[in-house]
């Protein structure tokens, strides 16, 4: 009999071929003490990654990827979640600004909350980045706060879920953008879901494929879409663990 994935590891990808290879080789010491799948979720991309994680394949079993033509890293992580066999499901950025031995600290937490996200903000001390990208990232928060009261930092992009809340939460996120977090995250306070905001070491990578202003601009646009379509239906009173 199959053993039951315990651990899914989901990591979206955009032409990553300068660290996709360092990306794998410092999950998998820590991934695999699990019983684990680690997928990565290809968003369109025209350089060697997916030749490099094809490689990579027949080195590491539990690697998996899946191609998703149309581009967002909202659809990538979406298509992860759901096409995800573990018990617990961990998203994460291929840059790895959060170092891959916090999945032990989520997975200590995900057996007591039904998500866990990684926060900038909890401690903003353990956070190395640019005061512009500092100053942009807060100046969001406070515009999607009503939509997820007392989460700190929605755009952290390390998140940990229990398989029923992944299913529930993203089989309703229709947000393609990098915008998506705001919508899971109001989708799980509202479905009810206990949630923990936990602090992460964040260390900004230079080569970061966010587009600072376009992709801010961008995120706007989509909340602004999505605070229309929910403000007849309130935000209720959620309650968010720190």
């Amino acid at each position: 009999m199959t053993k039951p994935i315990y651990l899914s590891v989901i990591v979206p990808v955009f032409n990553e071929e300068d660290r996709i290879e360092r990306c794998v080789e410092q999950l998998m010491p820590h991934a695999a003490r699990y019983n684990c799948e680690i997928i990565f979720v290809d968003n369109g991309s025209t350089d060697r990654t997916l030749e490099i994680l094809d490689v990579a394949k027949t080195i590491y079993r539990p690697i998996r990827i899946i191609t998703v033509p149309e581009r967002g890293k909202g659809e990538a992580v979406k298509t992860g979640m759901l096409a995800a066999n573990g018990r617990y499901r961990f998203m994460c950025d291929a840059d790895l600004s959060a170092p891959a031995r916090e999945i032990h600290r989520f997975l200590e937490f995900a057996r007591l909350y039904d998500v866990v996200i990684g926060s900038r903000e909890v401690n903003a001390e353990t956070t190395i980045t640019s005061q512009k990208r500092r100053i942009i990232g807060r100046v969001f928060q406070r515009l999607v706060r009503d939509l997820a009261p007392g989460v700190l930092d929605t755009q952290c992009g390390f998140k940990m879920f229990r398989d029923y809340a992944a299913m529930r939460i993203f089989e309703q996120v229709t947000i393609k953008g990098m915008a998506f977090d705001v919508q899971a995250l109001h989708i799980a306070l509202s479905e009810g879901y206990s949630l923990k905001e936990i602090a992460v070491p964040w260390v900004n990578d230079p080569r970061s494929r966010v587009r600072l202003v376009n992709d801010s601009l961008e995120m706007l646009w989509d909340v602004m879409r999505f605070r229309y379509h929910t403000a007849r239906i309130g935000v209720g009173h959620f309650k968010v663990n720190l």
